[in-house]
């Protein structure tokens, strides 16, 4: 039996593309094709519908695919142990983090960790979305708030500040914003995901609009949009910093800012660390330290 060939099953069924798979594994699509054909013929049954244009899973392929994943996460943790006897780090770095930060501080600590150990190729995943660390070959993610998964390892590097920002000369044509209620008469620019606003959350309560007059899925652009003197928007203090700085934001309703709310370094609980996660981990930690904690974020 094909026990690589049972990886790679992993990849095209993730990918939904042999083309895409051979490409991740480094491989001729038609050795990708012809090893999983193989893999079928000894299992005795077809694990993937293929047509001209689209690739499905078998009724035994959806069956088949937690086994091989088990298989895959073995494979990792075996690399991961061999990786961790290394004298240099080596490998593939593939990493998730929100947007904001992955254009923001992130880019310049990737770019800095990559200088330093030039053997390790880095990969990063812009996503707000809670991503499977098995299905997307992640070795850390950038998180903030409560994780959905309790194998995962979270590490605190600090905590955001969030708040409510509008443009200095909307608030002073609007009538004086008092408590959150009010927002439901304010022109609201919101941050959403798949065509849905994102709740506002307060000192005791939470509100998300229901009909917002602007929805954007990068809160940069609600940002400038807010600075535009187009409405009110929330988002962190960290990221509203140059608005507020310039006098083009300010924030309201400053006595209803809500707990700042943990960002985390996260991977999955694993028995070997390979040097490569392990020197990254220590470059995080190290650039944590030597950021300097800007207003709207706290230890």
């Amino acid at each position: 039996m094909d026990l690589e060939a049972m990886i790679w099953f992993v990849e095209v069924a993730q990918l939904g593309s042999f083309a895409r798979a051979a490409r991740r594994l480094k491989q001729p699509g038609s050795n990708v094709s012809r090893r999983i054909a193989k893999l079928e013929a000894d299992l005795g049954f077809p694990l993937l519908l293929r047509t001209t244009r689209s690739l499905s899973l078998t009724q035994e392929g959806e069956a088949f695919l937690p086994l091989a994943r088990e298989l895959l996460e073995a494979q990792t943790q075996i690399t991961d142990w061999r990786d961790s006897l290394d004298a240099t780090p080596t490998g593939t770095l593939r990493v998730t983090a929100p947007g904001g930060f992955a254009r923001g501080p992130l880019t310049d600590w990737l770019i800095r960790y990559r200088q330093k150990h030039p053997k390790v190729d880095v990969q990063l995943i812009h996503s707000n979305d809670y991503l499977d660390f098995q299905a997307h070959q992640l070795d850390f993610a950038f998180r903030q708030g409560p994780l959905p998964d309790s194998s995962l390892v979270a590490q605190r590097l600090f905590r955001i500040h969030y708040g409510v920002f509008v443009a200095p000369e909307r608030r002073i044509e609007d009538t004086p914003l008092e408590t959150p209620d009010q927002l439901t008469d304010r022109p609201i620019i919101a941050s959403g995901a798949k065509g849905q606003a994102l709740p506002w959350r307060f000192r005791d309560r939470t509100w998300t609009p229901k009909n917002p007059d602007i929805l954007f899925e990068d809160i940069g652009q609600c940002l400038q949009a807010a600075a535009a003197g187009l409405g009110y928007t929330f988002t962190s203090r960290f990221e509203a910093l140059p608005y507020l700085q310039s006098g083009t934001l300010e924030e309201v309703l400053v006595n209803d800012r809500p707990e700042p709310v943990g960002f985390y370094l996260v991977s999955p609980s694993r028995a070997h660390r390979s040097l490569k996660n392990e020197s990254f981990v220590r470059h995080v930690l190290e650039e944590v330290a030597s950021f300097g904690l800007a207003d709207g974020l706290s230890i």
